[in-house]
């Protein structure tokens, strides 16, 4: 490999221990490990089964950050002698940072001991161990429910580059807060800038971020049950709905209907401003778990409503909503969000 006279920082002394536990457990004790390389980029080398395993150690595993990994390790990969491969180190592996490793052709291990190797004498394939690296307490997430309106304005329109200024003015939110969150998502590789201004680096990757924190049940939702289904229920709700004077935007299935006509279903997810039983008392929603084809749902915070739109005359949560939602639905819904996930950028 080619050498460079630049070296990165000595990992700390728990990631080193920590790190030798690891591959002394996944190779059987087999695997001798050095810390420090002249190589750009690489903070320890394994030698295991006569090859060189080249690791590069990143603090976050979210997908900025792996794809950030793999940009360095490029070079690395490309230039490797015949007896080297490389793989990113990370203190746990998210979701979304597995899906960008392997998008990136990236292996990969994490501190927890789940790891996906792929050497020319070894696979390695771990999953299902727990975080053992998390620090006390917890950063607050760039995604958390008011924060993600800044994220929610640069998908509505990736390509535009945007001051904070104008972040604050468009999600309503205060300049203190959209400032720590865009450092957020700087930390975590997400944005790129040009001058004061800013955008996504890449709207997929920002998205992937975004899916890894959210969560659909952390909504307040009402269950319940109209008779009809499929097309018919969600006109059916979305009359009964706008008679009563209740604002509302369906999301989920009916709505990757509306959008991209995907499938029939039977389970009707629509977000409603104010308190959902009052709202399921008003239009004679029989509230009972068992056998829903309703959900009625008071988002836990308004920017769920910001980018909606019309679909065939019946509002709509923006597509990017309703991919993250889709993400957390049953019936058909996975498969509704992969399509939609294709023509997301090209229809805002």
């Amino acid at each position: 490999m080619q050498e460079r006279h630049h070296r990165r920082r000595p990992l700390e002394r728990p990631v080193r221990e920590r790190l030798s536990s690891v591959l002394a457990e996944l190779f059987d004790g087999e695997a001798g490990l050095r810390f420090g390389s002249d190589v750009a980029g690489i903070d320890a080398v394994a030698r295991i089964h006569g090859r060189d395993l080249c690791l590069h150690v990143t603090p976050s595993s979210r997908p900025g950050a792996i794809d950030d990994a793999a940009t360095q390790l490029r070079e690395v990969m490309e230039s490797a002698d015949p007896i080297a491969d490389v793989a990113v180190v990370v203190p746990y592996m998210t979701r979304a940072g597995m899906q960008t490793a392997r998008e990136r052709g990236l292996d990969w291990i994490d501190l927890a001991g789940n790891a996906q190797l792929f050497g020319e004498h070894y696979y390695v394939h771990v999953r299902g161990r727990p975080d053992v690296m998390r620090p006390r307490g917890r950063p607050s997430s760039p995604f958390a429910p008011k924060s993600s309106r800044v994220s929610r304005a640069l998908l509505l329109d990736p390509s535009r580059w945007w001051r904070q200024s104008d972040l604050a003015a468009s999600t309503g939110l205060d300049d203190s807060l959209v400032s720590r969150v865009v450092r957020r998502l700087d930390e975590e590789r997400l944005l790129e800038r040009d001058g004061r201004r800013l955008r996504p680096r890449d709207p997929d990757l920002l998205l992937d971020a975004w899916d890894d924190d959210y969560d659909f049940a952390q909504h307040e939702i009402v269950p319940g049950h109209l008779s009809g289904s499929s097309t018919a229920l969600t006109e059916q709700l979305h009359v009964r709905l706008h008679d009563v004077g209740i604002e509302h935007a369906f999301t989920g299935l009916p709505a990757a209907w509306l959008i991209d006509e995907y499938a029939r279903f039977r389970l009707c997810s629509v977000y409603v401003h104010g308190d959902p039983h009052s709202a399921a008392d008003a239009i004679g929603l029989r509230q009972n778990e068992r056998g829903a084809n309703v959900q009625l749902v008071a988002p836990n915070d308004e920017g769920v409503f910001a980018g909606g739109a019309l679909r065939q005359r019946i509002p709509c949560v923006a597509p990017v909503q309703v991919y993250l939602d889709l993400r957390h639905l049953p019936e058909r819904a996975e498969d509704a969000a992969t399509q939609l996930r294709g023509r997301l950028w090209r229809r805002g």
